[in-house]
């Protein structure tokens, strides 16, 4: 019975994630046409400064479907042409007519066709391929939460009890900082091959399939592409609007030493305050086991808490001028933020934005085991945002209803300095208007018309 119950939930959330495809532009700039052979085949579609506009299509056009009366008459055999008769001219034109609309216009489609039509509207969709693959995740989690808990009780028994390497790591003081250590190391070296392929590719005269993905590609071209309406206003001959920009990007060099400097704001006081205070085997041994559900709400709720008090603090390091020279200017430097920007950070700020961290999680009272996934996914998604490429995948576009944000609302805010002053949800930013405005730019990117 669960198993029946999730397949439906899928299928229904498929089925609304598809829908926002039809007709329109997504996330990623596809456009859908209806199948050939439809009325609105006959349509086009065109873009306009990033907005798609559909065309009506011709009288005849319109004319060659079959009216509201005539299908639902053809439905019950009641309409039928008439027949044509050699003697008279009229008839016959009347009867060839008839004969086409009834023979041109598709009867209503079968559910298998239906569905058919839908995953290939999906599949040629990767943000809504991304999304539910995404659904699928969290109901299954809500599904088999049952089988999960039981899993999670072995693994809680193994964690404590265990002397294995990863027992005892997971009970050692140092733990979560370590955790959060390796993860920024494997997250911002990720984005750096990925950077690393487009710029070879770059070199080498190739367009690599992730160059679409990069920011700073997507806002030289849309900068082209505007520079060339601009002389195509004033008269200009020899303007083609399609022409790609001839100039390899020039990106700024990597911040590679963190390593060196930003590494030892944030190692060496937790180092020393779990010196000082051995705690965490003897806190681990009075919690029991975390349940599915449990871990879910703590990391949402850590995520979401953060979010709003890095808001408030980001907020005043923008709008307080001494604020912004001593401690926050060092992290805009780059105004093309790559993967490892997010540590380029003052002592002053490494200090608030892993205490808010640390705050948020010690007055929840979250469970160790989701501590550490917090401390996996905040590492990603703080990369993430400063990584200068918007993936399908990413938060920003799998999370629906424009709840979240991303690279390319933090790409706007190091390019103008403005706006986007949350990290991963732009509620508050949107009630106090901090987010790009509808002045004719490309919505995500920091390119406006002079």
């Amino acid at each position: 019975m669960k198993f029946r119950t999730w397949c439906t939930c899928i299928s229904v959330l498929a089925a609304i994630l598809a829908d926002e495809t039809v007709n329109g532009f997504t996330a990623t700039g596809t456009i859908f046409r209806s199948p050939p052979g439809t009325l609105s085949s006959f349509s086009r579609t065109s873009t306009n400064g990033g907005v798609a506009v559909r065309n009506k299509p011709p009288v005849s056009t319109i004319s060659m479907a079959l009216s509201p009366v005539q299908k639902n008459l053809k439905r019950f055999n009641i309409f039928k042409p008439s027949k044509m008769r050699s003697s008279s001219s009229s008839s016959i034109a009347s009867s060839a007519s008839m004969d086409f609309n009834t023979s041109s216009r598709p009867g209503p489609a079968s559910p298998k066709k239906m569905l058919l039509n839908l995953f290939q509207k999906i599949r040629s969709n990767e943000v809504t391929m991304w999304r539910i693959a995404a659904a699928t995740f969290i109901t299954s989690i809500f599904t088999f939460q049952s089988a999960i808990d039981v899993q999670l009780i072995n693994v809680w028994s193994w964690l404590q009890t265990s002397s294995s390497l990863l027992p005892m790591c997971f009970r050692h003081d140092h733990w979560e900082w370590m955790v959060a250590i390796w993860a920024f190391f494997f997250w911002i070296h990720g984005f750096w091959f990925a950077d690393r392929a487009v710029s070879k590719a770059d070199a080498k005269g190739i367009v690599h399939p992730w160059k679409r993905h990069r920011l700073q590609d997507q806002y030289e071209a849309e900068k082209h592409r505007r520079m060339q309406l601009r002389k195509l206003e004033h008269g200009e001959d020899g303007v083609d609007l399609d022409e790609k920009p001839a100039v390899v990007t020039k990106q700024q060099k990597w911040h590679l030493g963190f390593w060196i400097f930003e590494l030892p704001l944030y190692v060496l006081p937790l180092f020393i305050i779990d010196r000082c205070i051995p705690r965490r085997a003897a806190k681990i041994a009075g919690w029991g086991a975390p349940t599915a559900l449990g871990i879910c709400a703590d990391v949402t709720t850590a995520l979401f808490l953060y979010d709003l008090g890095f808001f408030f603090c980001h907020f005043l390091m923008h709008k307080i001028p001494f604020l912004y020279k001593y401690v926050h200017g060092k992290h805009h430097i780059a105004k093309e933020v790559r993967a490892s920007d997010i540590v380029r950070l003052s002592g002053v700020e490494e200090v608030v934005d892993v205490g808010i961290s640390i705050l948020v999680l010690n007055n929840l009272g979250c469970h160790p085991v989701a501590r550490t996934l917090y401390n996996i996914i905040i590492t990603f998604m703080l990369t993430e945002l400063h990584s200068g490429f918007a993936f399908p995948w990413t938060p920003q576009f799998v999370v629906p209803f424009g709840l979240a944000t991303g690279s390319k609302g933090h790409h706007y805010h190091h390019r103008n300095g403005v706006h986007y002053y949350q990290k991963f949800f732009c509620h508050v930013d949107k009630l106090f208007g901090f987010v790009q405005k509808k002045d004719n730019s490309l919505k995500g990117f920091s390119v406006t018309m002079k």
